[in-house]
């Protein structure tokens, strides 16, 4: 039984702070459907009037409606009191159940009245316990076949329900059963999401980790290269760990210039140490290795002339090569799409920002949003891997039909954008544009298949009033979505009026 219930029930609990905050929210609502339940009660025989539904007049229809309403009211009292979670739950559920079964009795059964029940079930599925769910239908059926064979003019406005109360309250529960069997079911696929998102961040991690154990052990495991030079930068030892480090041998490198080990753009660095009177200077330098090829080097220079049994500049540096390196990717990755290797939303949003910041005075700013037309059809037809190699084919197309000094990025899914950071005239930019949707219109070919691809897009200038960010980036939305109700694929773009104009 237990393996069965773990196979149809997801394990998923709400933290404590997200289950107060739902279930904080689910007892007000029910505290302010509390007065509406009572109002409709109390004027039930004019209610029934409105919507043409027969009274039931003053008897047992009463007595049971207003037991309802007493029941809803002592369920929102309990549930302010009560203080367990599994308790709060149930009564607050047990008391939205109620106050949907008195609005179906207020309004004489009416049909339409009975969809508050799925929308009470919505908001109890908020606490995503299944001991709720089930005893939902259990007390949606018990209520439609009690109460239906009791007073059926209660629960039903059809003639078919008073003759058979038991089959029509089974149905209503069935249909309830099948919304607790999609609340159910997406639960699980929520579990399975985040169980997917955990192991992907366990691997990255263990990932990370691997490469960081793997410096340590590099650095562990080499020598610092200790470098003694006179004043005109001239080597007068260095020690053996240079052949294991740089590939050089000691004797090969005394009596040389250790500047010529420097590359040029770092010589600045290490110059200025002589100069400025310090007696210690730490630098990140590239250093030549014997093979040719130049490596970041960790550098700390001490001045030790006056130290008699030094009597010169002690330099010490280990390679660094790998953490700058894996430093660098780490910066690249977070600026930059996995996929298509374009910068990614925030990069792209923070290059605007930055755009539109040093843009002079004079020249405008355009922003072109870029949706791919018929995306997903492509990509259930032809795999997704056909749909990741069409985005890669339609970012290296982007970047071609751009200046160099232009940012393309992927906002997500099938959008892309394209910032001109200095244009004279929305002309410009429109003719980026089409120059895109040509280059867009050639067939790509993904393995076998020649796929041809269209666009909308959208286009928005900062203008002569020099809109922000937020307001240029919303126009451009606009424009795209304009461009896409098009009967012709091209593009839309929202004018300084601001009427929004369209071309293909």
């Amino acid at each position: 039984m237990g393996t069965w219930v773990s196979r149809v029930i997801p394990d998923i609990r709400l933290s404590e702070e997200t289950f107060a905050v739902r279930h904080r929210m689910l007892r007000t609502v029910l505290t302010m459907l509390l007065p509406v339940i009572v109002g409709m009660a109390a004027f039930e025989e004019r209610i029934a009037v409105l919507l043409q539904q027969p009274h039931n007049g003053h008897g047992r229809g009463d007595v049971i409606m207003w037991a309802m309403v007493g029941a809803t009211v002592a369920c929102t009292a309990a549930a302010n009191l009560i203080s367990s979670r599994r308790a709060g739950s149930l009564v607050v559920s047990l008391g939205l159940l109620l106050a949907s079964a008195a609005l179906v009795h207020a309004g004489g059964g009416l049909t339409d009245l009975h969809f508050s029940f799925f929308v009470v079930l919505g908001l109890i599925s908020l606490y995503q316990e299944w001991l709720t769910l089930v005893l939902s239908v259990a007390l949606v059926a018990a209520h439609h076949i009690v109460v239906g064979i009791i007073v059926p003019e209660l629960v039903f406005s059809e003639t078919q329900a008073f003759q058979h109360p038991v089959f029509f309250g089974l149905l209503h529960a069935v249909f309830v059963l099948a919304m607790c069997a999609v609340q159910l079911a997406y639960w699980r696929f929520i579990r399975r999401a985040e169980d997917e998102t955990h192991s992907v961040q366990e691997r990255a991690a263990e990932k990370l980790r691997r490469r960081e154990e793997r410096y340590r052990a590099l650095v562990q495991d080499s020598c610092d290269v200790i470098s003694v030079v006179d004043r005109d930068g001239v080597i007068e030892s260095v020690s053996p760990a240079v052949q294991v480090v740089m590939g050089y041998r000691p004797e090969d490198l005394e009596g040389t210039s250790y500047h010529a080990l420097i590359h040029p753009e770092d010589l600045t660095a290490m110059q200025a140490f002589h100069g400025s009177g310090a007696s210690e200077r730490r630098a990140e330098v590239r250093t030549r290795h014997a093979d040719g090829t130049w490596h970041w080097h960790d550098v700390t220079l001490r001045d030790l002339t006056d130290n008699p049994a030094v009597g010169g500049i002690v330099i010490s540096h280990r390679d660094v090569t790998e953490r700058r390196e894996f430093q660098d990717l780490l910066q690249h990755e977070a600026a930059h799409d996995v996929l298509t290797g374009l910068l990614n939303r925030g990069a792209l949003l923070k290059a605007l920002d930055q755009a539109v910041d040093a843009l002079p005075a004079g020249r405008r700013l355009a922003v072109l949003f870029i949706d791919l037309n018929d995306f997903k059809p492509i990509n259930d037809t032809l795999g997704h891997e056909a749909g990741d190699n069409l985005l890669i084919a339609v970012g290296h197309a982007l970047q071609r039909s751009v200046l160099g000094a232009d940012v393309v990025g992927r906002l997500g899914g099938d959008e892309f954008a394209v910032v001109l950071g200095d244009i004279t005239a929305p002309d410009n930019a429109i003719a980026v544009a089409t120059r895109i949707l040509s280059a867009l219109s050639e067939p790509i070919t993904i393995g076998a298949t020649a796929i041809r691809c269209s666009a909308s897009i959208g286009i928005a200038d900062t203008g002569p009033d020099r809109i922000g960010v937020d307001e240029l980036l919303r126009r451009a939305d606009a424009a795209m979505y304009q461009a896409k109700r098009a009967k012709d694929t091209g593009w839309a773009m929202h004018s300084d009026n601001p009427a929004v104009s369209a071309g293909g």
